[in-house]
């Protein structure tokens, strides 16, 4: 783990193991009440593909407040982020690129936001409203805003629409879901639709054991005067099984668990198998991840990585 720091990493360690034994203070400092959980969507990244570092690490604060340190291969991650009353605040230096963000954007009601990026990449204030509908299981948004692309002012508007619905027949959980969105460049004549589709399936059919499934189709048609909004067809299969070994101990082999995908545009096929263990001083299970990965060119490569699963 060169690219993330010891000191942080020795941090996470000593705190996860302070909550768990419900101490109220550590090294003179409140530890929140919710902060272990706050850990099921930190991201540990030691990998050949992905780099070195750790995202959305939480400081130890009463407010969430994430850090994510990551060096990849092409690039460097550095930088801050927290979710204050449905708004996003965010600032460091993302994929080589600085940038400040503000976005407000609760589930229904007033929607506003503000992003900028250094290195000409791109830089947007924005407005609307979003209704929700169908017993919260739809949502409709439309905004309008100005984006810049090399120091030129290009309006637009966005509108979308997300609908999403589950249902369970025996065993088996699905969920379909689906987006269309268009976004329109007045100024330009320009506008692009897409329509995206996901379905997915869960089962447990034996203890222990979790098996799922999800599949997800982009359609794309038209222009956009503002090439970081431009979407292209898309479409991705995955499949896993997840087996959580019985018993509580608080060391030893956790779970084992397989995932293979394909990506149908670009003809990728990734198989992974991971072992992952139960550490006390850890909230979640952690463990080596050892893949191989098919591309169209007949070229095949090995993927290694660490790996975790909330306990």
């Amino acid at each position: 783990m060169k690219s993330l720091p010891s000191r942080l990493a020795a941090l996470g360690l000593l705190v996860a193991g302070t909550a768990a034994a419900q101490t109220s203070s550590f090294l003179g400092l409140s530890v929140p009440p919710n902060y272990l959980s706050r850990f099921a969507s930190t991201e540990l990244v030691i990998s050949t593909e992905a780099g070195y570092g750790v995202r959305a690490f939480p400081l130890l604060m009463a407010q969430d407040v994430r850090v994510s340190v990551v060096k990849a291969p092409t690039y460097w991650d550095v930088g801050v982020s927290t979710r204050i009353n449905d708004t996003t605040l965010a600032a460091g230096v993302f994929y080589n690129v600085p940038r400040l963000e503000v976005t407000h954007d609760p589930s229904g009601g007033l929607q506003y936001g503000g992003l900028i990026q250094g290195g000409g990449h791109l830089t947007k204030f924005s407005a609307g409203y979003a209704h929700l509908l169908w017993e919260n299981r739809a949502r409709l948004l439309g905004n309008v805003g100005v984006a810049f692309v090399a120091g030129e002012g290009v309006p637009y508007t966005q509108t979308e629409g997300t609908a999403g619905y589950s249902r369970s027949f025996g065993g088996v959980n699905t969920y379909l879901g689906g987006a269309a969105r268009l976004f329109a460049f007045p100024v330009q004549r320009d506008a692009q639709g897409s329509v995206d589709a996901v379905a997915v399936l869960n089962a447990s059919p034996l203890p222990g054991l979790t098996l799922d499934a999800t599949h997800f189709e982009r359609f794309v048609t038209g222009a956009v005067a503002v090439p970081a909004f431009g979407l292209a067809r898309y479409n991705e299969t995955n499949a896993g099984a997840t087996y959580r070994l019985p018993g509580d101990a608080a060391f030893g082999v956790g779970a084992v668990r397989t995932r293979l995908s394909h990506a149908w545009q670009s003809d990728v096929t990734t198989l992974r198998g991971d072992l992952l263990l139960r550490l006390p001083a850890l909230p979640s299970l952690v463990g080596p991840s050892v893949g191989y990965q098919w591309t169209a060119d007949g070229q095949g490569r090995w993927l290694v990585s660490l790996v975790t699963l909330p306990k």
